[in-house]
């Protein structure tokens, strides 16, 4: 969730297709085959020499040449050209003398919240309770519109204070007008990911202080219905603020009696995160919802806000039918001259990358993680990302083993390890995410469930590993650090056949990422202690990854130019010499047929599913490349 920015100062704010399919055993890649020039990206070969797996199927040598890890450098490019969707009907920028910016910068260079005109009751949580005096450019440029009634597209990337840019005004439309029944929802506020409804949820929580007839409630799967049916219940009436994700607020209107009515008073709709809601899949959610809403024409029109990193075509669709005609289009991302506006500028975060011989990214993974700890012995906080839950998990594991292993070489070093993704219930995820960001020190494990708005404070290092499902995501993710005025570094590691990735992000200044992992490894020697980390993973847990980790990339066979029997090789030979496994994980039949590779050489089918015996097919990998699935 947004965090306000350092009041000191403001803030500044296609890949092409491989050619090369990987075959044979991915096992050192030469590095005269991995071009540093990414415009010859079709000429990448990623052809390997075939070296000899050893008995136990598993890395034949402890410690290899440079060759083990490599990286190519990016070169930066021009900011994107930004596109006006066909439905904007006003538009306003930063430097604009319209309705959406306001005047009155102090020396700061920021607008004091006196300058604006709410209720005085939310200005004493906002100078109490959050002790802000100043707006980010985000809220000057957006409440000043909002709180006029109008309806309003906002493009605001996280950590620029939008939160709050939307719960004022609902606040102060709820205390002008209150409800003629107590049974009456106000505002509701939809919002992709659970973590993230929870802590609008919390913000909202304190904005109300000092309004004791206001209600807020947070509304999200993994938690039984009948708590949630109880909280609606509270006091006898209905709560002010509903924060809710888009699937559990859609079941309560299709299955909870009367809950449908409460929604027809609602005054304020809040889509927040507008194209990540869309990414994962709630399109239709979003329209049925919208759906049980009362008008927004009339005398007295519902009020609709929409805020979005970004304006894709089909969240204009959507908003055709969310917002009124008239609504107002404010892009808070740059300002005069098309500088950032972003008072979180990843830009300025230090990015780096590397490439990695395939069965060497999770080796890779426990050298950046233990370079980053070298550097802040005592305060380092560190986030990975994973495509999936359960390479989320595997690697959770991998790490609790290499620290705790007696040949651990960070010595008294060590750390916590905190698991956070779909695969846990949400009073699991609640506690991990109020754990990690209170530790001073810790490693959170991660899928894209704490990837956009969640805020954790004083996270060091965003470490990704393997493809993300976008460059927004990739940039959404290394937002997790260098918030409120402290710094942070991010690095992506990709296997060698992900490098098209990196032609997404030729616009970012990316350094090379292989010294400090070298460095690292050449300091301690050897990696006995991460393959036995490896090793004492749970089998099942292997075979789970493996699965996993065909579904998600199985979306990337095309910019991959991998074909199917590409994809199962090299899920195979991850399985073998990355994971350590001593044969190929069995798939069940109707997981095969789902994840469309039936017929296909290398497929290890279940027996028992294969002669009608089994249970059911697994749940496969998610939706890979197009972002959704479980997180």
């Amino acid at each position: 969730m947004d965090s306000q920015s350092d009041q000191r100062g403001r803030g500044r704010g296609r890949g092409g297709r491989g050619r090369g399919r990987g075959r044979g055993r991915a096992r050192g890649a030469s590095i005269n085959n991995c071009s540093n020039n990414d415009d010859n990206f079709n000429n990448y070969d990623t052809t390997y020499n075939g070296d000899q797996q050893n008995d136990n199927g598993y890395f034949q040598q402890q410690q290899r040449e440079n060759s083990r890890v490599q990286s190519t450098r990016g070169e930066p490019r021009v900011n994107e050209n930004r596109k006006r969707h066909a439905d904007e009907d006003t538009t306003l920028s930063a430097d604009s003398n319209q309705t959406g910016a306001i005047q009155g910068m102090d020396t700061t260079g920021l607008v004091p919240f006196g300058n604006l005109h709410f209720d005085q009751n939310t200005m004493r949580a906002v100078q109490e309770v959050f002790k802000y005096t100043h707006m980010t450019p985000v809220q000057s440029m957006t409440l000043p519109t909002i709180l006029l009634g109008k309806d309003v597209l906002a493009k605001a990337r996280t950590g620029t204070g939008k939160t709050l840019a939307f719960l004022i005004p609902s606040i102060d439309l709820m205390v002008k007008h209150p409800r003629k029944s107590r049974t009456d929802i106000q505002t509701v506020i939809i919002s992709p990911t659970r973590e993230l409804a929870t802590q609008i949820f919390d913000e909202a929580s304190k904005l109300t202080r000092f309004h004791p007839q206001l209600r807020s409630m947070v509304m999200v799967g993994g938690i039984p219905m009948g708590k949630d049916l109880r909280a609606l219940k509270e006091g006898g009436a209905s709560p002010d603020i509903l924060v809710a994700t888009p699937g559990r607020l859609q079941d309560h209107l299709s299955n909870t009696p009367h809950f449908a009515d409460s929604m027809r008073g609602i005054k304020m709709l809040i889509l927040d995160e507008g194209d990540q809601l869309l990414d994962m899949g709630f399109r239709r959610e979003i329209e049925r919802i919208v759906s049980h809403l009362p008008s927004n024409t009339g005398a007295h029109p519902r009020q609709s806000l929409c805020f979005s990193a970004t304006v894709p075509p089909v969240l204009a669709k959507v908003l055709s039918t969310a917002l009124r005609k008239e609504y107002v289009s404010i892009d808070c991302t740059t300002v005069a001259g098309g500088k950032s506006n972003d008072t979180h500028d990843t830009t300025k975060v230090p990015q780096a990358q590397g490439l990695v011989d395939f069965n060497d990214v999770f080796v890779a993974t426990c050298m950046a993680i233990g370079d980053e700890i070298e550097r802040n012995p005592t305060d380092h906080k560190i986030i990975v990302f994973l495509p999936t839950a359960r390479q989320a998990g595997f690697i959770a594991s991998m790490l609790e083993n290499w620290f705790n292993g007696r040949s651990n070489p960070l010595g008294r070093n060590r750390t916590s390890v905190y698991e956070i993704h779909s695969r846990k219930s949400m009073p699991q995820r609640q506690k991990v995410s109020a754990a990690f960001r209170t530790a001073q020190h810790g490693v959170m494990v991660s899928s894209d469930v704490s990837a956009r708005g969640v805020d954790y404070p004083d996270v060091s290092f965003v470490l990704q590993v393997g493809t993300p499902v976008s460059q927004e995501q990739y940039v959404h993710r290394l937002g997790r650090t260098g918030r409120a005025g402290k710094t942070g570094r991010g690095l992506i590691l990709l296997g060698t056949f992900e490098k098209v990735f990196l032609n997404k992000l030729k616009a970012f200044k990316v350094e090379d990422g292989l010294p400090s992992l070298l460095a690292f490894l050449s300091k301690h020697g050897d990696i006995t202690d991460v393959l036995d980390a490896i090793r004492a993973i749970d089998r099942k847990l292997k075979e789970q990854t493996y699965q996993a980790w065909l579904g998600y990339y199985k979306g990337y066979c095309k910019p991959f130019n991998w074909t199917s029997a590409d994809l199962v090789q090299h899920a195979n030979q991850l399985a073998i010499e990355g994971m350590g496994l001593d044969s190929v994980p069995a798939l069940q039949k109707s997981t095969i047929g789902k994840m469309g590779l039936k017929g296909v050489p290398g497929i290890n089918i279940d027996p028992v599913s294969n002669q009608g015996g089994g249970r059911g097919g697994g749940r496969g990998g998610g939706r890979g490349g197009h972002g959704g699935g479980r997180r």
